[in-house]
């Protein structure tokens, strides 16, 4: 448990760039931990009375959100909770990196869940794709082809060089049997949910689990 005080400022700042959060993935990014977190357990109410967030339920979860992301009837919620998984898994890894949102790509012809622009001027885009989209009709090749278009003008907005890594909630036969099929060229890495989540906090880049396009075999996105 932390002992620092952690200030309401930063939940907004965090509430801002997670889409739908649970208090767990708070903790997690503030923290590096799901353990008992008295300061977490007292500012998400607080928020939440203050109209600064919106809580609601999701299963046996409760799930937090900026009122921006809860405008009209139709939730994404598990697409957005698995997008906060990413980022919170990411950013745990390295906290040099600056979030980009993903509003910041609009006009850039491909719009990624958000990206990480680290220190060794290397940027991370990250793509989560549900079951359902990966088994509509050449979606994520489609995807593909777009960045391998648009990736270079991302690259001179941001000046960076960049990864494109998706993560499908599918299995990994099929994520694999994916990248045989569609052989991408370019920055392209591909991993299944399960051994996305699988891996330790604090190691997501140095997992050796993301499959590049071109040649099939896994590979870490960062040595050790």
């Amino acid at each position: 448990m932390s002992r620092v005080t952690i200030r309401k400022s930063i939940y907004l700042k965090w509430g801002q760039l997670l889409q739908y959060a649970t208090a767990d993935h708070y903790k997690q990014v503030l923290t590096g931990s799901t353990e008992r977190h008295k300061r977490t357990e007292v500012m998400l109410p607080r928020l939440v009375q203050e109209g600064k967030l919106r809580v609601f339920k999701h299963g046996r979860v409760l799930v937090y959100a900026v009122p921006r992301y809860t405008q009209g009837k139709n939730f994404f919620v598990e697409h957005g909770l698995a997008c906060t998984e990413g980022l919170v898994r990411f950013w745990r890894s390295d906290m040099n990196g600056v979030i980009i949102p993903e509003r910041f790509f609009r006009g850039q012809g491909s719009i990624p869940e958000w990206g990480i622009i680290y220190p060794n001027n290397r940027m991370i885009l990250y793509e989560f794709c549900s079951s359902d989209n990966f088994h509509r009709a050449r979606l994520i090749e489609g995807k593909v082809k777009k960045y391998q278009h648009n990736l270079s003008g991302i690259e001179n907005k941001f000046n960076t060089e960049a990864v494109v890594v998706f993560v499908a909630d599918v299995s990994r036969p099929e994520v694999e049997r994916l990248v045989a099929r569609i052989h991408p060229t370019g920055p392209f890495f591909f991993t299944d949910y399960v051994a996305f989540l699988q891996v330790p906090i604090g190691q997501q880049l140095t997992a050796e689990i993301y499959i590049w396009g071109e040649d099939g075999n896994p590979y870490p996105l960062r040595k050790l």
